[in-house]
């Protein structure tokens, strides 16, 4: 779990030891360090391209609510719950400041 909570202006990017490729609307991700492969579904591919630069969760849940017919405050949970576990598996990087 992440030790620091997550808030609108935490700042998450993908960390530079993954590799990824999307294939029909969904993307896997190689962990090079680890070895370990993971999937995303099309919503993950949509906010997983978005870390490719620095991104607040805010901004995130902008572009979601933007591109998909969903709540804020829905999306805000999603969100903080797909972004925590990114940084568990060392995927993303965080910046709480």
């Amino acid at each position: 779990m992440v030790s620091t909570p997550l808030s609108a202006t935490t700042t998450v990017v993908a960390t530079e030891d993954v590799l990824s490729t999307t294939i029909d609307d969904e993307t896997v991700i190689l962990h090079e360090s680890s070895g370990k492969y993971y999937g995303l579904n099309d919503v993950g591919t949509f906010i997983w391209n978005l870390l490719e630069e620095p991104r607040t969760i805010e901004a995130i849940c902008e572009a979601v609510t933007a591109e998909y017919d969903v709540e804020y405050e829905r999306c805000e949970r999603d969100v903080n719950e797909m972004v925590s576990e990114l940084a568990e598996k060392g995927l993303v990087r965080l910046d709480h400041s």
